[in-house]
């Protein structure tokens, strides 16, 4: 849509679940973004108020800050829809599937396994359930990841077969196993269907993978920008993320993580992020200013990017 200075912005943040924190620090540096191109700004915590008054608030276009269950997986997106509210970000179908990484999985899989260029992943493991929680019929390290989620909440690394003992904290018929692979962790950023580059991820702190605190934190993690690869595996990653951006249908922006083996010399993908991390320390930002477009560069273009489907 046109972006001019009367446009009447409504910024969703906040939420309800355990990716709360993290939507408020994007929406923070987006509202900044807004607010330095001059729009008329409102800005509306999902967790604290109702969902009625963003009738009455009557915005020209809604920006999408929000993480996690609700606003990543199509039910905002749905509402929006209904109210004929242009926003940022993917559509209902779009973020539903990439919500849900075993769905993810299986459309991207099928969509090019005869291709010239088929799209791999790690491998699924069936989980068995007991006194411990372990996998079956394999023998090696492996990840338990939430089917649903992002930031890396709940994600565990087991290595050296340990079990692990069953918690109460986590819904395990919501939980997945995939093989651990790779030594190199990458992603590339898709900004209105072009891929921006490819970062390495490097966690600091002793951290084993790029995990919450990773992400959030300062100093968390190095990011090498660009990554330091093989350039065959380099224009690889691109164009597997703008694949899949494509054939799931993302609008505006996207993120999605790999995992490179360097001794196999074998990329895996892992997941798409339709509403990718907007701090100052996230990934997409970084990768479009090492590109030379700004936080209101991006800001606006996921703006005028701004639809609904119906």
């Amino acid at each position: 849509m046109k972006i001019h200075k009367d446009t009447h912005v409504l910024l969703l943040k906040g939420g309800f679940g355990s990716e709360r924190e993290v939507s408020l620090k994007s929406a923070e540096a987006c509202s900044l973004a807004i607010k330095d191109m001059g729009l008329n700004l409102t800005e509306f915590d999902l967790g604290k108020f109702k969902i009625i008054d963003i009738v009455n608030i009557n915005p020209d276009v809604c920006f999408n800050a929000l993480h996690g269950k609700i606003g990543e997986d199509g039910t905002v997106q749905g509402l929006l829809n209904l109210l004929k509210i242009p926003y940022t970000h993917s559509g209902v179908t779009t973020s539903a599937i990439a919500m849900n990484k075993i769905h993810f999985k299986r459309v991207i899989t099928h969509a090019t396994e005869n291709s010239d260029d088929p799209i791999f992943f790690p491998k699924n493991l069936e989980i068995s359930y007991g006194k411990y929680l372990s996998v079956k019929n394999y023998k090696g390290p492996y990840v338990i990841k939430p089917i649903n989620g992002g930031s890396s909440v709940g994600v565990i690394i087991v290595k050296d077969q340990n079990k692990i003992p069953l918690s109460k904290n986590f819904n395990y018929d919501q939980m997945m196993a995939e093989a651990y692979v790779g030594t190199k962790e990458l992603t590339v950023t898709i900004l209105k269907n072009a891929p921006l580059t490819v970062t390495e991820i490097k966690p600091k702190k002793n951290n084993e993978f790029y995990n919450f605190d990773a992400k959030y934190e300062k100093n968390g993690s190095f990011h090498e920008i660009p990554a330091l690869i093989p350039n065959d595996i380099f224009e690889k990653s691109k164009s597997w993320a703008l694949r899949a951006h494509n054939i799931i249908g993302c609008k505006g922006i996207s993120r999605t993580d790999f995992r490179y083996d360097t001794k196999k010399n074998q990329l895996y993908m892992l997941e798409i992020n339709t509403q990718p991390g907007m701090t100052i320390y996230s990934l997409a930002p970084e990768q479009a200013r090492f590109c030379n477009v700004s936080m209101k560069e991006m800001v606006r273009t996921l703006l005028e990017e701004a639809t609904y489907e119906c």
